[in-house]
């Protein structure tokens, strides 16, 4: 597949935290991939932008809504009265946009979101896999068997991930299609906030013992995934002083496996 990432930002590994803010300390190697947050986002279905190219070459951007293949792939049920699916048949070069849901009061810009570049191919899905579609979208009973509806999965190409202000990178549709979708980042946010109301001692320590930052005076977590926690340091003005990411002792493979998890991290941090 062509290669779609530009020219100048070939290398898909700088570290998405590496920002013009304050440094990032500790294990720095232990942030999730740039495809693990796409698949993390992409997994659970929903609805995309999509775009596609008309006959004069101009981008046209539409929603459909879509599951996931075990592989990772978006899939679709489209019209062949749609423009889109015009589009496609013409040329299957495409884009998807896949977004975080976005809460009242909250900066959208703040918020995860990547851009797929690839190609929608016709497909036939598996019973199963009609199942999990119409289980995702029940809506879709009423017209996944009508003639002119047709299937099609997106193949990736490259990916453009911005998960906030300063967070961004590309990744390859390979590394999209080898990654697996993280089991606890979907769910980090009652965690954060437990840890965040109840553990702020606990929170101080990691920050100071683990991560290095010794004048800091306040601790909160940020983000929790498999691989581990990040946290941001300040100083007594409540000024930035780092970011702070500690690792798990090994990677985790579910929700409830975060309690023991920060507890080993506390038991290390506590001199």
């Amino acid at each position: 597949m062509t290669d779609t990432s530009p020219a100048t930002d070939t290398d898909a590994a700088v570290d998405p935290h590496d920002t013009a803010g304050p440094p990032l300390v500790g294990d720095t190697n232990s942030f999730p991939s740039y495809a693990e947050l796409s698949r993390t986002l992409v997994e659970p279905g929903g609805l995309l932008t999509l775009s596609t190219l008309t006959w004069s070459g101009h981008p046209y951007a539409s929603i459909a809504p879509y599951s996931t293949l075990d592989s990772g792939a978006p899939l679709i049920c489209v019209s062949s009265l749609a423009e889109h699916t015009q589009n496609l048949r013409r040329d299957p070069r495409s884009s998807v946009l896949v977004e975080a849901p976005a809460d009242p009061g909250v900066d959208p810009l703040s918020l995860a979101r990547v851009t797929i570049l690839g190609s929608f191919i016709p497909y036939e899905p598996t019973g199963e896999e009609v199942d999990a579609h119409l289980e995702l979208h029940p809506y879709a009973r009423h017209y996944v068997g009508f003639p002119d509806f047709s299937w099609w999965r997106f193949d990736a190409a490259n990916l453009r991930y911005v998960g906030g202000f300063g967070v961004m990178g590309w990744g390859t549709g390979e590394e999209y299609l080898e990654s697996s979708a993280d089991p606890v980042l979907p769910h980090a946010g009652p965690m954060i906030e437990h840890l965040n109301a109840d553990h702020s001692d606990a929170c101080l320590s990691i920050v100071r013992n683990l991560g290095g930052v010794t004048t800091a005076v306040d601790a909160t977590v940020s983000a929790v995934d498999r691989y581990g926690m990040t946290l941001d340091a300040r100083d007594a003005e409540r000024s930035y002083l780092a970011t702070v990411r500690v690792a798990f002792a090994e990677p985790l493979t579910r929700p409830d496996q975060v309690r023991a998890a920060s507890i080993e991290l506390v038991r290390r941090a506590t001199p």
